[in-house]
């Protein structure tokens, strides 16, 4: 009797064992969507955003026992990480911007020069390729320059140079990536030709052109009487 009566309480025990489920997670489904919304209106930039405190404090009320719990610690992880990276990356920004030189006003005039001296023997670099530059500078291609940059310039419209007429002007896109990849652009226009790149101005430089005047029509004919 006694040995049925435990075979009973065992049974019973397994069986509210396997009625017991895990749950999904109210507060890591609010978290997760509201990470989503913010993460593709402002991408890496998100992790600075203060509403990610809001984020995270809903990630750490997700009961450990919630079917969500291993979720909730990975996009928690995820966002910890991404916070000190971009912390990391705006403090290198910054260093960046404060050594940096203004960019100055380039000629795009072409100048005669003279042939470049032979280097040395002992300065030349045995088996050693040509070097990729690491910013925009006149002459390069624009096939060059789309390969290599055109993650971080985009189009500011055309400008008129003197003596060329008007030219393609490209402008650094705006997120912390690029301004710390160039530094000294933030404030400055590549001008192009379509084929090559003619140079690099300071946008203070631009001169403005002036505006039409009051009417803009033609004088009106003279009262012939």
């Amino acid at each position: 009797m006694q040995r049925k009566l435990a075979v009973l309480a065992a049974l019973v025990l397994v069986s509210a064992g396997c009625s017991r489920r895990r749950e999904p997670s109210p507060e890591y489904a609010r978290a997760s969507d509201a990470f989503n919304k913010l993460y593709a209106q402002r991408l890496d930039d998100a992790f600075l955003d203060p509403k990610m405190r809001e984020i995270e404090a809903l990630l750490q009320r997700v009961p450990d026992d919630s079917i969500d719990a291993p979720a909730a610690s990975e996009l928690l992880g995820r966002i910890r990480e991404g916070r000190a990276r971009m912390l990391k990356l705006q403090e290198d920004t910054q260093a960046a911007s404060a050594s940096a030189r203004t960019p100055s006003t380039v000629s795009l005039t072409p100048r005669e020069t003279g042939p470049a001296p032979a280097p040395s023997p002992a300065a030349a670099a045995p088996d050693a390729g040509p070097s990729e530059a690491v910013q925009p500078t006149a002459g390069m291609s624009m096939v060059e320059f789309n390969r290599r940059f055109a993650d971080c310039f985009q189009i500011a419209g055309p400008v008129t140079v003197e003596g060329a007429g008007q030219r393609d002007s490209y402008e650094l896109v705006d997120s912390s990536r690029c301004r710390a990849a160039h530094p000294t652009f933030t404030n400055a226009l590549v001008i192009a030709d379509g084929q090559s790149l003619m140079g690099v101005v300071s946008k203070s430089a631009l001169i403005q052109p002036p505006p039409p005047p009051d009417g803009g029509g033609a004088a009106p004919a003279a009262d012939a009487g």
